[in-house]
């Protein structure tokens, strides 16, 4: 079964915009543990990134939302619908989470439990892009649906 052209288009829109977050992602990294003592990093600063993809992030996933792009997925392949549920339900889950670490103040963003939350919380982020990757790439090849 081929991918229809909306889930198509919607579902590169997407792909391309994961590789934009993983951009911003690499520099929230990059600012906890700052390669040298001069380069721009510190809990002040992934604060500031954090902020920054808070941003991103909502739009990204009220993007994916509003387009329907999961619903259109599995409309094209019911056997998607248990995966698809899971991961529109954890656009809010990782919202709420990033909105903590946010939410912490400049003292607790020096702990080593902040910096770790930030860690687990990149990891579960991009944990979550990847499996909406496998799914948009099975809906693009026509994979999702096709008989064994």
């Amino acid at each position: 079964m081929a991918a229809l052209p909306t889930v198509v288009s919607s579902a590169r829109s997407v792909i391309h915009e994961h590789r934009e977050l993983h951009v911003l992602l690499g520099e929230v990294e990059a600012a906890l543990a700052p390669p040298s003592p001069q380069a721009t990093g510190g809990p002040d600063v992934v604060a500031a990134r954090l902020d920054v993809l808070r941003g991103r992030l909502a739009a990204h996933f009220g993007e994916e939302e509003k387009a329907g792009l999961f619903d259109q997925i599995v409309e094209q392949d019911p056997a998607e619908a248990t995966e698809c549920s899971r991961l529109l339900g954890e656009h809010g889950d990782l919202l709420h989470r990033l909105d903590d670490l946010r939410a912490a103040d400049p003292e607790a963003r020096r702990r080593p439990t902040w910096v770790s939350a930030v860690r687990r919380f990149l990891d579960e982020l991009c944990g979550h892009e990847s499996r909406e990757n496998e799914v948009l790439t099975r809906a693009l090849d026509g994979s999702a649906g096709a008989p064994d």
